[in-house]
C-alpha cells in the first residue's frame, strides 16, 4: 500500500492520519509534518495510525521523536486508532506505557489535557 499522510483540525487539535507502510522511505514525510506543525506552533497533535500497515525501526523512531518533539515545546502528542502491528510493537518495546494508544481518535480528543 502507497503511504499517505493527512492533516486536519478538529477541536483545537492538529489530526494526523498516517497509512500505508512508516519505514524508512516514507518515515521522513511524517517527520517533516510534526516538524512543520511545531513550527507554526502547534501544540496538541493526534496521530491516527489505523492505516498503518507496516512499521520498521525507523517508523518507530520518527514515532518517538515526534513525541519528544512535541513535549519539548509544551504540547501533547497521542496515538490513536493504531493498527494492529503498531499495537504489537507498542506493546513489544513497551513504548505503550510512555504513551498510551487511545482507541480512536475521538477518544484522543476527548481525553482532557493534564497540567
Amino acid at each position: 500500500m502507497l503511504f499517505h499522510l493527512h492533516t486536519s483540525e478538529q477541536g483545537g487539535w492538529s489530526v494526523v492520519a498516517v497509512g500505508g507502510d512508516l519505514d524508512l522511505t516514507t518515515s521522513p514525510r511524517l517527520r517533516k509534518e510534526i516538524v512543520a506543525l511545531v513550527s507554526w506552533g502547534t501544540t496538541r497533535v493526534v496521530l491516527d495510525l489505523g492505516a498503518i500497515e507496516f512499521c520498521d525501526s525507523v517508523g518507530l523512531g520518527v514515532l518517538v521523536a515526534a513525541v519528544k518533539r512535541v513535549r519539548s515545546h509544551g504540547g501533547e502528542l497521542r496515538l490513536a486508532n493504531c493498527s494492529e502491528p503498531i499495537l504489537r510493537l507498542l506493546e513489544l518495546t513497551r513504548l505503550d506505557r510512555a504513551f498510551p494508544p487511545y482507541p480512536d481518535v475521538a477518544a484522543a480528543l476527548a481525553d482532557p489535557v493534564e497540567g
